[in-house]
C-alpha cells in the first residue's frame, strides 16, 4: 500500500471519528435540553399550583378582613389561620398578599379600608417595607413609600421624611406626598431643607393633597427667600391660592429675582394678593421684561388696575406687538370710563387697532 493510500485511509478514519464525536455531542445536547425542559415543566407546574393556592389563601384573608363585623380597636385581632401565618414567612407569598391588599385598598373605603389597614399592621408587613427602603434600587424604595402611605403608617412619618430630599426624583415625590398626607400643611416643612428642584407635576400633586385639608396659617416667609427656586415658585402659589396678604411685600421683592420663572409667578400672584400700590410696582418693571412677562403684567393690571393706570395702558396701544395692543385695550376697558375714552380716542388710521377696539367693545357688550 502506497503512502498516498495510507494518507487517504488515515484521513477517512479521522473524519469518521470527528463525525462520531459531533453526533455524540448533539445527542448529549438534545438529552440535556429534554431533561431541562422536563425539570422546567415540573417546576412550572408546582409553581402554578402554589401560586393558585397562595392567591386563594390571600383572597380569603382579605375578604375576612373586609367583612369583619366586630369593632376594630388597637388590640383587636382579625382571625388568621396558622397556615397563613406560616406562609407569611415566605417572601413570594408575602409579596403576593401585599399586592392584593394594596389593590383592595385602592377600591374600598370606610370601615372595610380601616380593617385592611389593621390587618396590614397586625401582620407587621410595614417592617418588610422599611427593609425595602434600605435597598439601592429606586423603584423598590418608591414602591415601599407608596405602600406605607396608602396603609396610613403615620408612626413611620419620620422614617419617610428622610427621603423627601432623596437623589431620585420619584422617591422624593412619593416621600413628599406621604409626609403631606400624614401631617397636612405641617408636612411641608421639607421645603426648609430640600436642595433638589420640585417638578411642576409634583407641585400639582401636593396641591391636590392639600385641597382636601383645612387651611393652616403655616409660615411661608422663609420659603419665599429660599435658594431653591422651585421652593420659591411653590410658596408663591401657596400665597396666591390661600390669599396670604401678609406676604405682599415679599412677593413684590420677588419681582426682581434673577430667575424668570419666579418673576412670572410673582406677577401672577400679585393679581390676587395686591394693595393700592401693587400696580405701580408692576408698571415700574414693565419695560425691563420680555414679551411673556409684559403680557403677564398687563393681564394682572386688567384684574387690579384702576383709572390711574389708564395713561400707561394707553401708551401700549402703539406697540408693534398685536398681543400687547389687544390685552392693553382690554385692560383699559376694565379700568372704567377714563380708560374707555382713551381707547376710543386711539381709533385713528390704524386699521389693526380699530379692529381691536371693535372687538373689545363687542366683548363688553356681551
Amino acid at each position: 500500500m502506497t503512502s498516498i493510500h495510507l494518507f487517504v485511509l488515515a484521513s477517512l478514519v479521522v473524519s469518521l471519528h470527528t463525525l462520531g464525536l459531533i453526533i455524540l455531542f448533539f445527542s448529549n445536547l438534545v438529552m440535556v435540553i429534554l431533561v431541562f425542559m422536563l425539570i422546567y415543566m415540573l417546576w412550572k407546574s408546582v409553581h402554578e399550583k402554589n401560586y393558585s393556592s397562595y392567591r386563594f389563601i390571600s383572597g380569603l384573608l382579605i375578604r375576612r378582613a373586609v367583612f369583619y363585623e366586630e369593632e376594630i380597636a388597637p388590640d383587636s385581632i382579625i382571625p388568621v389561620t396558622n397556615k397563613a401565618k406560616r406562609l407569611m414567612r415566605k417572601r413570594v407569598f408575602r409579596r403576593l398578599f401585599t399586592e392584593e391588599l394594596i389593590s383592595a385598598m385602592k377600591n374600598i373605603a370606610g370601615t372595610s379600608a380601616g380593617n385592611l389597614k389593621h390587618l396590614y399592621h397586625q401582620l407587621e408587613l410595614e417592617k418588610y417595607a422599611l427593609k425595602r427602603l434600605k435597598q439601592e434600587h429606586w423603584h423598590i424604595k418608591a414602591k415601599a413609600i407608596q405602600e406605607l402611605s396608602l396603609m396610613d403608617m403615620q408612626e413611620l412619618k419620620n422614617d419617610l421624611f428622610t427621603y423627601t430630599n432623596d437623589r431620585n426624583e420619584l422617591v422624593r415625590m412619593e416621600a413628599q406626598t406621604a409626609v403631606v398626607q400624614f401631617n397636612g400643611f405641617e408636612g411641608l416643612r421639607f421645603l426648609d431643607t430640600i436642595t433638589y428642584a420640585m417638578s411642576e407635576w409634583q407641585q400639582i400633586k401636593l396641591f391636590q393633597k392639600l385641597s382636601s385639608l383645612p387651611p393652616t396659617q403655616i409660615g411661608i416667609d422663609g420659603w419665599l427667600k429660599s435658594p431653591n427656586t422651585s421652593v420659591v415658585v411653590f410658596a408663591l402659589k401657596l400665597a396666591r391660592n390661600y390669599h396670604r396678604f401678609e406676604v405682599h411685600d415679599l412677593i413684590i421683592s420677588c419681582l426682581d429675582h434673577e430667575d424668570s420663572r419666579i418673576r412670572l409667578q410673582s406677577i401672577d400672584c400679585l393679581s390676587e394678593i395686591y394693595t393700592s400700590e401693587t400696580a405701580i410696582h408692576l408698571i415700574s418693571r414693565f419695560w425691563r421684561e420680555d414679551l411673556q412677562h409684559r403680557l403677564a403684567i398687563i393681564l394682572a393690571l386688567q384684574s387690579i388696575g384702576s383709572e390711574d393706570n389708564s395713561v400707561f395702558l394707553g401708551t401700549l396701544l402703539s406697540s408693534p406687538e398685536y398681543e400687547i395692543k389687544l390685552n392693553a385695550a382690554r385692560a383699559l376697558a376694565s379700568t372704567g370710563l377714563k380708560g374707555l375714552s382713551i381707547l376710543i380716542e386711539h381709533g385713528t388710521d390704524d386699521a389693526t387697532l380699530n379692529n381691536i377696539i371693535a372687538q373689545v367693545k363687542g366683548e363688553i357688550a356681551a
